[in-house]
């Protein structure tokens, strides 16, 4: 009966040791696993940012005028993933514009585009309030997201 208990406990034990084993070693590696699964999602903005830019450049012909060759976004949001996932989005509106001559650019227009919009991610939707605008070689915009206006999705 002794045996039989001191083994029962010391299956139990081992048993115990090798889930909580198990837990500690998957809250470590998901940690990575996320750190990893941003900076992915960042160079892949950035490389599909540096293809749609050398496509634009390259069939824009080269004029003595100033074109537009990059688009600039700059959000305040505090979840990282999800500004990313906002900014891509944005540029994504605006990648017409690459390789147009900036004197035809209507910023009128341009902030129309997004300025009180209403923008999904996989969680949350945004409602983006455009603060400032500057044009030059690049197109830079400046936004808010309206706090109030994020809903969780279910």
């Amino acid at each position: 009966m002794k045996k039989r208990a001191g083994l029962l406990i010391s299956f139990t034990g081992l048993l115990f040791g090798m889930v909580l084993g198990v837990l500690l070693w998957n809250i470590l590696v998901a940690g990575k696993i996320d750190a990893l699964h941003k900076r992915n999602m960042f160079l892949e903005t950035s490389l599909e940012e540096c293809r749609t830019k050398l496509e634009k450049l390259m069939d824009s012909q080269p004029e003595k005028e100033q074109t537009l060759k990059d688009v600039v976004v700059y959000i305040e949001l505090d979840n990282e993933l999800e500004r990313m996932i906002l900014e891509k989005t944005v540029k994504q509106k605006y990648d017409v514009l690459l390789g147009k001559r900036t004197k035809e650019i209507d910023l009128d227009l341009v902030i129309q585009v997004i300025d009180k919009r209403l923008f999904r991610t996989d969680k949350y939707q945004y409602q983006l309030i455009v603060d400032k605008v500057a044009l030059s070689s690049s197109l830079t915009l400046w936004i808010s997201v309206k706090e109030n206006n994020a809903i969780e999705l279910e």
